[in-house]
């Protein structure tokens, strides 16, 4: 990398956390269809029968492989987190926002949840985890760093381990009704926030099959797929 696509990398991180930072409070709104996102019955239905495809998959998995300790990548407000802990016997949740962080406090008010406040890019994971878990995280990997993320992950698995990966699928009626459609090659995206505020911030939108083939090629088996319209989903393994 340069050092002229080094800073421009940098500056665009630095913004990305800003966003998430001040996106907090209204973060969920995504999620559950509110305000700006609301998309009306239709859309509405088919984005929720999408989330229970990943929930129902996520808890077959967990109830499956059982692993006890479980470290979260950007755990955000914690719509993820909350259907961990019932499940495994400690978490480690990692994020970059103090803000959110306190979200997912308030929403999953449980002692055996040890939160970190870091930096993904900056920090390593001081021991291995039976699972390596990540929503929405991984599209925001710039391509670039790609190999050394995977690397870190890799460095955090317990022999036997697994990664799981959830995400975002391309379709426009996916983020808020004002945002632009968004353009699957760009990489990057501006952001608007309910308050007018615009950030940029990496917004990759994965190929399942490609996305398996070059975890692949990082030594991971990947079964990574897609719902009807809005998501990727799947184990990889080592």
């Amino acid at each position: 990398m340069s050092s002229e696509s080094s800073s421009t990398d940098t500056s665009l991180l630095a913004d990305q956390i800003a966003y998430y930072r001040a996106r907090a409070g209204e973060y969920d709104q995504w999620w559950f269809r509110q305000g700006r996102f609301d998309r009306g019955p239709e859309l509405n239905a088919a984005w929720f029968s999408d989330v229970s495809i990943v929930e129902q998959a996520l808890f077959s998995f967990l109830d499956t492989a059982r692993p006890r300790r479980v470290l979260e990548l950007a755990c955000g407000t914690g719509l993820f987190t909350r259907h961990l802990v019932p499940r495994v016997a400690n978490v480690t949740a990692v994020d970059a926002s103090p803000e959110v962080i306190a979200c997912t406090r308030a929403r999953v008010a449980r002692d055996d949840v040890h939160y970190v406040l870091a930096d993904l890019f900056e920090w390593k994971p001081p021991e291995r985890y039976d699972l390596v878990f990540m929503s929405f995280w991984l599209s925001h990997v710039p391509l670039a760093r790609f190999d050394a993320f995977w690397t870190m992950v890799k460095e955090a698995l317990a022999p036997d381990g697994h990664a799981y990966v959830i995400d975002s699928a391309l379709d426009p009626t996916s983020g808020a009704r004002d945002h632009p459609a968004p353009d699957a090659d760009a990489g990057i995206a501006t952001r608007e926030l309910n308050d007018g505020r615009r950030f940029r911030i990496v917004k990759l939108f994965h190929d399942p099959a490609a996305l398996n083939r070059r975890l692949a090629g990082l030594g991971f088996g990947a079964a990574i797929e897609r719902t009807p319209r809005y998501f990727i989903h799947g184990t990889i393994g080592l």
